[in-house]
């Protein structure tokens, strides 16, 4: 019965691999913000010269105090032609230049769509007056760089916790060991089995569309619909680390969905994320020195239980999920800290800098390397460390000539670390060298794409309460894993939790089933099929499509959930071997979906055609 191969076996074979379908818009106006964010460069001949360095230090650092403050740089050049070839890669710009320059380039940029606006600065204000008066983009002649930074402030995004910078992390503590799976365990575990799927995931030449569908469905204005297909048109001529840090949308896009454990968009960017961490494999070979060990530095405002949490936990592990853009120079995380102090009123929040303390004679658990060589767009003493590293939490202390301010020391772990393996060693019980991770990942693909409005459900009923709603996650995240690595009893059991959860803490699940609850109820559903259970398995289904037919309304979200139910209700029936029952479970979500989406759509084109394989292939039986 769960044994058998299925249509969906046989549509898998013939798609060739992990096909990544398109998803429904969710808001994406936290994106656009920093989509919006302005590059700013300064043009002068004169910058590098010996007769001007103490002129040079003084305009930057004027413009660092207004600019750094969201960790943008100032990009400066003393040759046109560099200047110019810069600013075709980039967008909103504002150009500070000096006069002489500005006859010259002014006129060859000015009508550029990446040109926002421009400051000449001189000393002779009449006469550059008088030539950039045309120039609608000018701001104004200046001769005075205070006044240039007051003019710029209005461009500066005065948002203080934004939604990119700020890191998640769990604490392991001390106490956690590996008789037991608890949850600090579990964050572990589960970090390490996302990087496993998502770095074996491969489909031929679907990564990189898939990709663009995704974004093309999830981000639709003008500005991001350009972007998407600069990136389609020319993914090849950069590395992905180019791409990463040009601008924060694919950055802001993979950084939300690790914060926030949404298993969906990994899935759907995961030849971003491979390429990304491949790059950042083969820097870090090539950069091998005689140094033994590096420090690198970053600023973060953390809320005062998150900081009590790392105060009470030194010697525990903290795994920090998002890629993490650290500096060398302690000098750059401060400054970051202190600029963005004066935005924040918020008593609860504590200012701190990351000490990152790297062994490289030892193999890291993650890939990280200094990425200033090859990206226009940071600073040339930055390293990019990658997605779901873990460290050792080492000390905590005052920041030494900065006011209530903290150093948190950090060692990243290394492969052979003790505590760590330990830990995630109930990993090799699963035997996935011997198993097909590419299908491994549809499977776990097929599962999220079903239900992918899940995150979005939770996270409405769980408004206040955060932390609950990062657990009812990462255990509806482990019961897909489990269920598609084959750990049936453990997939039951994380579904479990969240359900128990889910039941705590959100008031309307309390005396009858949610409509958040449904993605459960239905994928426990076909994992009791999987353990050929299968009167569990309908009284489940079943119970999933109850809560969607009592909703009093016709909305799209209504009508891709019950879809969803009667497709899973057909994978059940399909596991059986009813398949009869399994075409007619099918047909109505196919039904369901033509009602909400256009001809043609790859949801409806893929069940079609998993319909007709079925009546291919065992037309014998119907």
């Amino acid at each position: 019965m769960g044994n058998k191969p299925s249509g969906l076996d046989n549509q898998r074979k013939l798609s060739g691999g992990s096909k990544i379908l398109s998803t429904d818009i969710y808001e994406s106006n936290w994106i656009e913000a920093f989509e919006k964010s302005f590059v700013f460069v300064w043009c002068d001949a004169s910058i590098g010269a010996e007769n001007s360095v103490d002129d040079d230090k003084n305009t930057i650092m004027q413009l660092a105090r207004i600019v750094n403050q969201n960790r943008q740089l100032v990009h400066t050049f003393n040759e046109l032609h560099a200047c110019r070839e810069f600013i075709t890669h980039v967008d909103n710009v504002c150009l500070i230049i000096s006069g002489s320059m500005g006859q010259e380039l002014v006129p060859l940029v000015h009508n550029l769509d990446q040109i926002h606006s421009i400051f000449i600065f001189c000393f002779d204000r009449e006469k550059h007056i008088e030539w950039s008066s045309p120039y609608r983009k000018v701001r104004g002649v200046f001769n005075n760089i205070s006044d240039i930074c007051e003019s710029l402030k209005p461009y500066i995004n005065t948002q203080s916790l934004v939604d990119y910078d700020r890191i998640e992390f769990d604490i392991i503590s001390n106490e956690a060991h590996s008789s037991a799976t608890n949850d600090d365990q579990l964050c572990l575990i589960y970090s390490k089995l996302n990087k496993i799927i998502l770095f074996n995931m491969h489909s031929l030449d679907h990564g990189k569309k898939d990709m663009i569908t995704y974004c093309r469905n999830q981000y639709q204005s003008e500005y991001q619909t350009e972007l998407i297909n600069d990136f389609e048109q020319n993914y090849s001529k950069h590395s992905s680390i180019w791409w990463y840090t040009k601008n924060y949308f694919f950055q802001g896009i993979i950084n939300r969905a690790l914060r926030t454990r949404d298993l969906y968009v990994l899935c759907s960017m995961y030849r971003f994320i491979q390429d990304l961490d491949l790059k950042l494999l083969q820097l870090n070979e090539s950069q091998r020195t005689t140094t033994n060990s590096i420090n690198l530095y970053f600023g973060q405002f953390l809320f005062k239980p998150h900081f009590d949490e790392i105060t009470q936990n030194l010697g525990g592990l903290m795994c920090i999920n998002q890629f993490i853009s650290a500096n060398l120079e302690p000098s750059i995380a401060v400054m970051y800290i202190e600029q963005q102090q004066k935005l924040i009123s918020n008593g609860n929040i504590i200012r701190v800098v990351f000490q990152i303390h790297i062994d490289r004679t030892k193999e890291s658990i993650v890939s990280y390397a200094n990425i200033g060589s090859i990206s226009q767009f940071v600073h040339e003493k930055e390293y990019l460390i990658s997605m779901l590293s873990v460290y050792r939490i080492d000390k905590v202390e005052k920041l030494r000539d900065v006011p209530s301010a903290w150093l948190i020391r950090i060692t990243l772990l290394s492969k052979n670390d003790l505590q760590y393996n330990n830990l995630t060693q109930n990993i090799n019980e699963y035997k996935l060298e011997k198993m097909n991770l590419t299908e491994v990942g549809y499977t776990i693909m097929n599962r999220l794409h079903q239900f992918k409005s899940t995150n979005k459900l939770f996270k409405q009923v769980l408004y206040n309460n955060p932390q609950e709603l990062r657990e009812i996650i990462l255990h509806y995240n482990m019961g897909i894993i489990y269920d598609g690595i084959g750990q049936y009893g453990k997939s039951l059991e994380e579904y479990r939790k969240a359900l128990q959860i889910a039941r705590e803490y959100i008031p309307s699940c309390n005396q009858k089933d949610d409509l958040c609850l449904v993605s459960l109820f239905s994928n426990m559903a076909v994992v009791y099929e999987q353990q050929n259970q299968f009167g569990h398995a309908l009284t489940h289904a079943f119970r999933a499509l109850q809560i969607i037919i009592n909703i009093q309304n016709d909305s799209v979200l209504k009508k891709e959930l019950e879809s969803s139910c009667y497709y899973n209700l057909g994978s059940i029936h399909d596991l059986d071997d009813k398949l009869s029952e399994a075409r007619d479970f099918y047909e109505q979500a196919l039904r369901i979906r033509q009602e909400y989406l256009p001809l043609g759509h790859p949801d409806i084109t893929s069940l079609q055609r998993l319909i007709t394989l079925l009546t291919e292939n065992r037309s014998d039986v119907f």
